[in-house]
């Protein structure tokens, strides 16, 4: 069983299996709440972008002063990564949602930052009646069916009925739509799609091959890279035999996905044109001492969610209230959809005039036109933001991630 399936196996069941969250009942004023988080702080891949998430989560809270009008608010961060699993833990998840769900204080979860992790916390925390606010999430079906979601979202992830479910950035039927767009613009006619068998790269896929084929190119590969799939060597020789003239590689910045980009363009030659989805948007990945040469990095064309990309003025402003060396971080991104979950956060429980549960779930819901660093956004039927950008990025001679311009999906 593939890692996305067994996720989506996971998430259908776990409602059942997990005991009844309690909601607190009271007519006393609500003069307390915790706002919990959940990320992988300790082990993983993810740790760098959880601890720059914890940062701006902190950073929005103190600049509130810690109180919403005279409800005063906590924020409990919880480490949702095991070193065994070498991040995040399905277990792990699980407890933190439970956790949440049955402290009669909590007010808001802000979390997962992955959409596999994301669809094990949903149900429990819709049981619980518990506002969820993912930072970066951004497969379809956690809110919408639609190209790349699977049979049964998102109802799957709510067991009541009823939404609990936000996300800050653009899910990736926009992400899938710019991709091809941009593939379109370089002329890619016979396109190789890889993705690594991670839940959000294999529901982006299906979504850029409906968009090419819509714009009259054909899908001539579309395969799995990594455990789940086939190492590097055999897929970029299938691309080759399948004759692409351009390649997407959807997943994480893995040293298999280096390998992949290397061993494409010695099959593909110079003139093929390669992309990447975010998870690939990594300076460390394209830093001179990787080992991927600079040709090869220029080559590429990437894309991030809003207020990603370097040089972005509202980033360069908020990075600079956390100090020195907030501009240098790799994961410093994550800072702005941490500093914007807390900020949405306070501000449904502003909105719900009384810090309940269930009337926070509603503000929050009906957030409309709210201005944030990632843009002024609303929350859709379903749980989306309406944000529809993405910024492109490239490749520089010396191995910085550069912006190129930013493409809307209107």
């Amino acid at each position: 069983m593939g890692a996305a399936v067994a996720v989506l196996a996971l998430a259908g069941c776990g409602a059942q299996e997990d005991p009844e969250p309690t909601t607190p009942v009271t007519d006393e004023p609500i003069t307390e709440l915790t706002i919990y988080s959940s990320l992988p702080l300790s082990a993983g891949p993810d740790r760098e972008e959880a601890a720059a998430a914890r940062r701006g989560i902190e950073l929005a809270l103190d600049e509130a002063g810690g109180a919403v009008g005279d409800i005063a608010i906590t924020h409990e961060g919880l480490d949702n990564a095991t070193a065994g699993e070498n991040g995040w833990s399905a277990a792990r998840v699980s407890q933190n949602a439970r956790d949440a769900a049955q402290d009669p204080d909590a007010g808001v979860y802000i979390g997962e930052l992955r959409s596999a992790a994301s669809v094990l916390s949903m149900p429990i925390l819709n049981e619980a009646g518990l506002a969820q606010i993912s930072p970066a999430a951004s497969a379809v079906g956690l809110t919408r069916q639609g190209a790349g979601a699977e049979e049964g979202e998102p109802g799957r992830y709510y067991p009541t009925g009823e939404g609990h479910f936000a996300r800050l950035i653009p899910d990736d039927g926009v992400q899938g739509t710019v991709l091809a767009r941009l593939m379109a613009q370089e002329r890619c006619l016979r396109a190789a799609l890889v993705n690594d068998g991670a839940l959000e790269p294999a529901q982006l896929v299906p979504i850029v091959a409906q968009e090419l084929r819509g714009q009259g190119a054909e899908v001539v590969l579309d395969d799995v890279l990594g455990e789940d799939g086939l190492p590097p060597d055999r897929v970029a020789e299938r691309a080759g035999e399948a004759d692409a003239d351009c390649l997407l590689y959807a997943g994480d910045a893995t040293p298999q996905a280096a390998q992949l980009l290397l061993q494409v363009a010695q099959q593909l030659g110079e003139s093929t044109a390669l992309f990447a989805s975010k998870g690939l948007a990594e300076p460390a990945f394209f830093a001179p001492r990787s080992g991927l040469p600079p040709e090869l990095g220029r080559r590429l064309t990437l894309t991030v969610p809003p207020g990603g990309e370097p040089g972005s003025p509202v980033r360069a402003a908020l990075l600079d209230e956390l100090g020195p060396g907030a501009q240098d971080d790799p994961a410093s991104r994550y800072v702005l959809y941490g500093y914007e979950a807390m900020q949405l956060a306070l501000d449904a429980i502003a909105r719900s005039g009384t810090g309940r549960r269930e009337d926070i779930v509603d503000a929050l819901l009906e957030t409309q036109d709210h201005r944030s660093v990632l843009g002024t956004y609303s929350i859709e039927d379903g749980g989306g933001s309406t944000l529809a950008e993405y910024a492109v990025l490239g490749v520089d001679e010396t191995g910085a991630l550069v912006p190129r311009r930013v493409v809307g999906v209107g």
